[in-house]
């Protein structure tokens, strides 16, 4: 059986932002078709390039996040290599900008575009619950953590040490 925080540390707040993201996209896409808008006007090369581009970004993320993840135990210690070194929430970021990023190429929609403001919102307002657990559980080192890198996107300060380390 399992415990209640095995449970949280397992499902955490996943379940409900991938359940707010599909809503939201499918509400973009009823409100595009409601108001008529215009599907965009791109290049099949291009649409390809973009969604190759879109899913490449979200395997590295799904790969080397789960990889670092599993490699040192999920939940016991506090992983920063792999995608971590850059994003505290690189799963996450698949749903926000990845899939969305797919979606929208897919669709050629420019409201799927815009659905990334409330779905980047809504996760941030929902991880900051698992935020405060992991700087109770940390400490300090989240809280560093948490000043060089991003929470879904790549910070540059994270990016430009790392390329000042390796010359």
């Amino acid at each position: 059986m399992i415990n209640r925080e095995a449970f949280k540390r397992i499902f955490g707040v996943g379940p409900i932002g991938t359940l707010f993201s599909i809503i939201v996209w499918m509400a973009a896409l009823a409100i595009e078709k409601a108001v008529n808008i215009l599907p965009m006007s791109i290049h099949p090369v291009l649409r390809m390039g973009l969604i190759i581009m879109f899913a490449i970004d979200a395997l590295y993320l799904w790969i080397g996040s789960n990889y670092q993840l599993c490699k040192h135990g999920r939940g016991n210690i506090l992983v920063t290599k792999g995608p971590y070194q850059y994003i505290r929430h690189p799963i996450y970021s698949i749903f926000i900008y990845s899939l969305t990023g797919i979606l929208s190429t897919v669709f050629r929609s420019w409201t799927l575009i815009i659905s990334v403001i409330p779905i980047n919102l809504f996760w941030s307002w929902i991880v900051t619950f698992e935020e405060s657990e992991m700087l109770k559980k940390f400490g300090a080192k989240y809280q560093e953590l948490i000043e060089n890198t991003g929470q879904f996107l790549p910070s540059w300060k994270a990016m430009k040490g790392n390329i000042e380390e390796n010359n």
